[in-house]
């Protein structure tokens, strides 16, 4: 009948159909899972989830159900049968968070009295992916969820006044609270318990509060694995972690990329979500030691014609100060000289050490160009930037580091960067230089899914000799900004999302 139909005439009628459709799913809200299997899911095209969804995610859903239920009905009469506590354990790119907004997208539009709902991240970044994801699922059915309205860090119900609270690591933001559900998104990334304390006891003020966790594999034995031991043990928890990637839209192909990029353990804890002792190396010290060459030495001065960049990462107190001169040789990077200081509580690292130092390589490098942190030495920036070409970057910033990551990383596997014996060492009981430092160097994973170059803090070990060197290769080898190719997300994903 429609092919007799306008075209003006036939989107009417579909949005007829759409709105009616809508009116039936918002008359039958009393089912939370009738409800997501009708809901359009924003990927490719729309479909309704129940023709998405994969068992274990079907599973997950299915176990709160019921505490959602009595949550939205408000009958408040607690039973201690239902299960009002989860934690869900999957590997990356296994949909935690978008189906987690199925469920509180239900909860917003189903409650029949103003519930109030607390979202918590590392930081607000991370916790901001849950409200994204049930912002595009608004889009995807704009007639169903259209008492929804977005704000800053918060969703609210514009008739019923229900609501979302994002918040993020300050954990003031949440002591006092009286939520009626807790979502905890990457909890094995939170740095510190404390946040999660605060919400555990704030959870407990209500009886009929839903609390659900949601997380990759971890590191260590610390405060988060006793949370997902406790969790495994107890009945009253739903507790499901998957055994390595299940989801069919991560293919062999991306596996196969992702563990020649990651080191072993880092590969096993985002992607097979197995639980590691300890953070991954950054490289080994047979790698490092394998980039060292014999023919190469010490340069006081540059050579006519070839183009420097030279890098400086200075520490008054604790840490190095290093300075790293660096060139292309074909498609290698060769170290020409890395200058160490050493402070001491005697003795910190001058300001002055640096501006003597750009000093010094300005004048015996003649084609030079300084990349510096863009924190550090600014009153020795603004006095030298008119005499020379100086580029500011941020060495510690996520996406810098995860690009220096990368980059220094792949060029030491494949012996595409090269020093002279003894680059940085710096006098002491033990070997302490470039080559011991990579090795010692960690992969951390942020609470925003990126990796980071890390040390230990123990006061003996640094990592500002393999930044210098770092930032020089980047600025050597990407002349423009790059695609992050550490822990990227695969083409039919955004982020944690099946959508």
């Amino acid at each position: 009948m429609t092919n007799f139909l306008s075209t003006s005439e036939r989107k009417r009628l579909h949005s007829l159909i759409a709105s009616a459709k809508a009116r039936t799913l918002q008359r039958d809200l009393s089912d939370p899972e009738f409800f997501r299997n009708q809901v359009l899911i924003p990927s490719e095209q729309l479909l309704p989830f129940s023709t998405v969804a994969a068992p274990w995610q079907i599973d997950d859903l299915s176990a709160l159900d019921e505490a959602w239920k009595r949550l939205a009905s408000g009958d408040g009469q607690p039973d201690s049968t239902v299960i009002r506590r989860a934690y869900i354990e999957r590997p990356r790119g296994h949909s935690k968070t978008s189906d987690m907004a199925l469920q509180i997208a239900w909860i917003l539009l189903a409650a029949t009295r103003p519930v109030t709902g607390l979202a918590a991240a590392a930081d607000r970044d991370q916790a901001k992916f849950l409200y994204d994801s049930i912002h595009r699922l608004t889009n995807a059915n704009p007639a169903l969820f259209q008492e929804l309205s977005f704000v800053q860090h918060q969703i609210k119900n514009k008739r019923t006044g229900s609501r979302l609270e994002v918040i993020s690591s300050d954990v003031k933001s949440s002591f006092g609270a009286l939520p009626d559900f807790v979502v905890c998104d990457e909890l094995c990334h939170w740095e510190k318990p404390d946040m999660w304390y605060s919400l555990l006891s704030s959870a407990a003020k209500k009886s009929e509060c839903v609390l659900s966790i949601l997380t990759n594999a971890g590191v260590g034995k610390g405060w988060q694995w006793e949370v997902r031991e406790h969790a495994r043990q107890s009945s009253s928890w739903h507790f499901s972690s998957l055994d390595g990637p299940q989801a069919p839209w991560i293919t062999d192909d991306w596996l196969q990329e992702q563990r020649s990029l990651l080191p072993e353990p880092v590969f096993e804890r985002l992607w097979l979500n197995r639980w590691q002792h300890s953070d991954g190396n950054f490289v080994t010290l047979d790698e490092a030691e394998a980039c060292r060459d014999t023919l190469l030495t010490y340069q006081v001065c540059g050579q006519p014609g070839i183009p420097y960049v030279a890098t400086i990462d200075y520490a008054e107190k604790h840490d190095l100060t290093v300075g790293c001169v660096c060139h292309l040789d074909g498609e290698k990077v060769i170290v020409d000289r890395m200058d160490v200081v050493k402070p001491s509580p005697q003795n910190p690292t001058r300001i002055q050490w640096g501006e003597d130092w750009i000093e010094d390589i300005g004048s015996r490098f003649h084609r030079v160009r300084f990349v510096v942190d863009e924190y550090q030495l600014l009153s020795t920036i603004q006095r030298l930037e008119n005499r020379y070409p100086i580029e500011r970057f941020a060495f510690r910033s996520g996406g810098g580091n995860e690009r220096l990551a990368v980059t220094l990383r792949q060029l030491i596997l494949h012996q595409n960067v090269g020093w002279y014996a003894d680059s940085g060492a710096v006098d002491g009981l033990h070997r302490d230089d470039l080559e011991t430092e990579l090795s010692s160097l960690l992969l951390r994973q942020t609470s925003r899914g990126r990796v980071r170059i890390d040390h230990i803090a123990d006061g003996q070990h640094h990592d500002d000799r393999s930044f210098a060197l770092g930032v020089a290769c980047l600025a050597l080898k990407d002349e423009s900004p790059v695609e992050d190719h550490f822990v990227v997300t695969p083409p039919s994903l955004t982020g944690d999302f099946l959508w």
